[in-house]
């Protein structure tokens, strides 16, 4: 071979053992090169913020129905009155039982009836708890009643501390005539410690006091108690309020992947903003951050049925059918989530579209499908940590989705968010994942941002977001310390 042709093919050979020696020395133990294709699905599936939940065990059984005897509510006399659980004695729904008070005489009276909450059901801290009860002032041969001042009926939220100390008890508005008919009265009370003192107890009052002539019977029936989310929750709660919360954490999330190369094409958005056409992600920022989003499914669309489709890889057309195995995926999602829906402690997944859910054994069996290089998710909601974890021993049992990382806003309680941009930290959104997402666009990597966003400490706190929900990360992957929108592969 001619000499001067051998030199430059030499050469060449050599440059190229020194890039592929280059690219090995660069790369992180344990990251592969590039996929083809970043994607990524973006699911924001509500914005009515404040949602309820009840515990159907309390709602529907015998503490709220009173149509056995035996019961939970303890009960004390005082002064001229007597009380116990009547099964069948006609009630609010018509069917026996109540739980009545009764008038032995005349003069003042003070009677409670108590029933021990934390005994039998968990406490959320921060919750709003709102209870409340169908009550009937009337007498023995069921004529109308009056109760003189100065108490009247009433019910109330009895919060204690672990020492069994009172901390304080909310109370509804006093009724001292019912005209012999039934009437609804409630309270709402937060189990909150803002003012320095713990919450570990609640107790459910019925109360009755006043002065009596000697003929009166109250009667209690069809008792409620539900929980709304998220905190932090004004009183009075302003009910399924249209709020940037939501939608604003997807857009954050949609924007901070544009700018990190993500295109159109490859991000699914799918987004529930009815009623609300301006969507403030933070102070200083766009004036609407709608305005340029390319939103694929929105508002009444984005619902149980569509989410489904297009993460079932075998529906021809759908977002996960067109992903490739030598590509990686995002899934970020951000909604109401609950673990009472289905009745056996397991998680769900809310869409305010058509109030449906979405479980977290179906959102498994369709994930589980698609075969990606490797994925992130994401679950912003209450009860996250639940949702991807397949037991009650939450953070120990995740589902197995291979070449992945699982990040969750909470463990099994609730998520907090701010509902707007009008709060100390100037930001709409996720407490948690707001604060992870904005790390990462500073080229943090995954385990970095995720302490970080663990151990921020929202305005008007004093516990880190690790202390007050207890995000959880889960690395299938082994790449949380390398992976990032800087590293090679990059987020």
């Amino acid at each position: 071979m001619n000499r001067k042709k051998l030199i430059p093919i030499i050469a060449a050979g050599i440059i190229v053992i020194l890039v592929i020696a280059l690219i090995v020395i660069f790369i992180p133990p344990g990251v592969k090169p590039a996929p083809d294709t970043r994607k990524a699905i973006i699911l924001s599936s509500a914005n009515d913020y404040y949602r309820r939940d009840g515990e159907p065990d309390f709602n529907e059984g015998n503490e709220a129905k009173f149509n056995e005897e035996s019961n939970n509510w303890t009960s004390g006399a005082g002064g001229t009155m007597l009380g116990g659980v009547d099964s069948t004695w006609p009630g609010h729904d018509g069917l026996p039982g109540v739980l009545r008070v009764f008038a032995l005489g005349a003069g003042l009276a003070n009677f409670e009836f108590v029933f021990n909450w934390t005994v039998f059901y968990p406490l959320y801290e921060f919750a709003a708890y709102h209870f409340s009860a169908w009550v009937n002032i009337t007498t023995i041969s069921g004529g109308s009643a009056t109760i003189f001042p100065p108490n009247g009926v009433r019910v109330g939220l009895r919060w204690l501390n672990s020492s069994n100390g009172v901390v304080r008890t909310d109370w509804s508005k006093s009724i001292f005539d019912t005209s012999g008919q039934w009437t609804l009265i409630n309270v709402t009370g937060v189990c909150n410690n803002t003012i320095g003192y713990e919450i570990t107890q609640l107790k459910l009052i019925l109360a009755v006091g006043g002065i009596m002539i000697g003929n009166e019977m109250v009667l209690f029936d069809d008792l409620r108690v539900e929980h709304w989310f998220p905190p932090p929750i004004p009183i009075p709660i302003p009910s399924n309020t249209d709020s940037d919360g939501f939608p604003a954490q997807a857009l954050q999330v949609y924007w901070i992947l544009k700018n990190h190369g993500y295109t159109d094409d490859n991000i699914f958005l799918m987004l529930y903003y009815t009623g609300d056409n301006v969507i403030d992600i933070s102070v200083g920022g766009k004036t609407n951050d709608l305005v340029g989003a390319i939103i694929d499914v929105e508002n009444d669309d984005v619902n149980l049925s569509r989410f489904k489709q297009e993460l079932n890889v075998s529906v021809s057309g759908s977002f996960a059918s067109g992903i490739k195995s030598n590509e990686q995926l995002i899934i970020f999602m951000t909604d109401h989530g609950s673990n009472t829906v289905l009745g056996d402690g397991n998680a769900t997944f809310h869409f305010e579209a058509d109030d449906s859910y979405i479980s977290e054994m179906e959102f498994y069996n369709l994930v589980k499908l698609i075969n990606v290089e490797r994925m992130l998710i994401n679950i912003g909601s209450c009860f996250s940590g639940n949702f991807l974890n397949q037991d009650p021993n939450i953070g120990l049992s995740w589902y197995n989705i291979p070449n992945s990382i699982l990040i969750t806003s909470c463990s099994d309680n609730l998520g907090w968010s701010w509902r707007d941009i009008y709060n100390g930290d100037g930001f709409a959104g996720s407490w948690f994942f707001h604060q992870f997402w904005k790390q990462l666009n500073q080229s943090q990597t995954i385990g970095d941002a995720f302490n970080l966003a663990s151990n921020f400490i929202p305005a008007g706190q004093v516990k880190s977001i690790f202390e007050i929900q207890s995000p959880l990360i889960q690395d299938n992957l082994g790449t949380k310390d390398v992976w990032s929108f800087t590293s090679n592969p990059p987020l």
